[in-house]
């Protein structure tokens, strides 16, 4: 895919969301957007971030901006990795749809058809019906999370104490539940049965077909070479330093290298390839008007009446994200903020670049 990667060297032409007209809006040139975001950074109280617009033909402008942790003069760089949250999910969506087209995986098929034992949830009947699918649209009836996560855990096994069950809080395929552990208990079920790890299985799907250097699904040896601190809304710095990678939460990346995979999931939906189902609505959250929030196999799925927005947000509590594609506009970016006061800028940039906050 063409790379343009820049300051202030293009405009790009859309419909803003809402617009209630089909007149082309001329979006401002690149560089009074880089003024914009440095604005708001110090405005929202944001140490440091990574940002990149892309379209179904590639990355087209990517800026950074600020320092890896308040107080200190290292300034955040485009190889500076940031903790991308629950991005991971779409990228592990990625993964199984990819495995799915080469008959590795049937997102169908119930889980305990696939391995046996069943881990986590085989202590309860309704375990039996769960599928691939469910987990990725978050139908499986399962919590976000079953209590906080052990941050030392070097295993998986050391994750949670030995009293802590996984339990369903509602029937599989009742309805919209968001949950983390979902997509932790297909991780588990996908590794086991190809007998590969997460990070091997991205790295050969996603990460290294993309170009997507400097993106990983833990806090290893290649985050550590420059990577940016997280902080809390009063500015105190902290990392999470988990080594278990989860696909539900640990993605470690740059805005232009999610932009990469931001490119390629535009493609695939602006041409109708196989990869475009992630987009589909498989199960509706809400209603609002003439607003219908739904959820696909893994990714959010945002009809309005000037489009389609399919986007996932990121939240680890001292990191936020946001993955946005407008469909009609072909326009998408990333947004990735080191800080807990990153919703403020989430709100204002799509605003900027929708005409509206689709905030979820």
């Amino acid at each position: 895919m063409p790379t343009l990667i820049g300051r202030g060297i293009a405009s790009i032409v859309l419909c803003g969301a809402l617009c209630g007209t089909v007149e082309a809006q001329v979006v401002p040139d690149f560089a009074e957007y880089g003024a914009f975001l440095d604005s708001l950074m110090l405005a929202e109280g944001v140490p440091g971030i990574s940002f990149a617009f892309f379209n179904r033909d590639g990355v087209l402008w990517e800026h950074v901006s600020g320092v890896k942790r308040a107080g200190s003069s290292e300034l955040i760089g485009p190889e500076t990795v940031f903790e991308a949250a629950s991005i991971s999910k779409p990228i592990f969506g990625f993964v199984l749809h990819s495995l799915a087209f080469d008959g590795v995986l049937d997102l169908g098929r119930p889980l305990a058809e696939i391995v046996e034992p069943l881990p986590e949830v085989a202590h309860d009947d309704r375990s039996a019906l769960l599928t691939p699918r469910m987990l990725l649209s978050h139908q499986g009836g399962l919590p976000n999370w079953r209590t906080r996560l052990n941050l030392e855990a070097v295993v998986f096994d050391e994750l949670f104490g030995p009293e802590d069950t996984l339990r369903f809080v509602a029937d599989p395929g009742d309805g919209y539940r968001y949950s983390g552990e979902g997509f932790v208990l297909l991780q588990q079920v996908v590794e086991a049965h190809t007998r590969r790890q997460l990070p091997e299985l991205a790295a050969t799907r996603v990460f290294e077909p993309f170009g997507m250097t400097r993106t990983t699904f833990s806090f290893n040896e290649v985050a550590e070479e420059d990577y940016a601190f997280g902080h809390s809304r009063d500015g105190r710095p902290d990392k999470w330093g988990l080594r278990v990678p989860l696909s539900s939460s640990t993605l470690h990346t740059t805005g232009a290298d999610l932009g990469r995979f931001g490119a390629q999931l535009a493609s695939e939906i602006s041409n109708g390839g196989r990869f475009a189902r992630m987009a589909e609505p498989v199960v509706t959250v809400a209603e609002d008007g003439g607003d219908r929030l739904s959820w696909g196999l893994g990714l959010g799925v945002f009809d309005t009446p000037a489009g389609r927005y399919v986007y996932h947000g990121g939240n680890n509590v001292i990191f936020i994200a946001d993955f946005i594609y407008g469909t009609e506009e072909d326009l998408g970016y990333v947004l990735l903020t080191n800080s807990a006061n990153g919703p403020g800028m989430v709100s204002a940039v799509e605003e900027r670049v929708f005409g509206r906050s689709l905030r979820r």
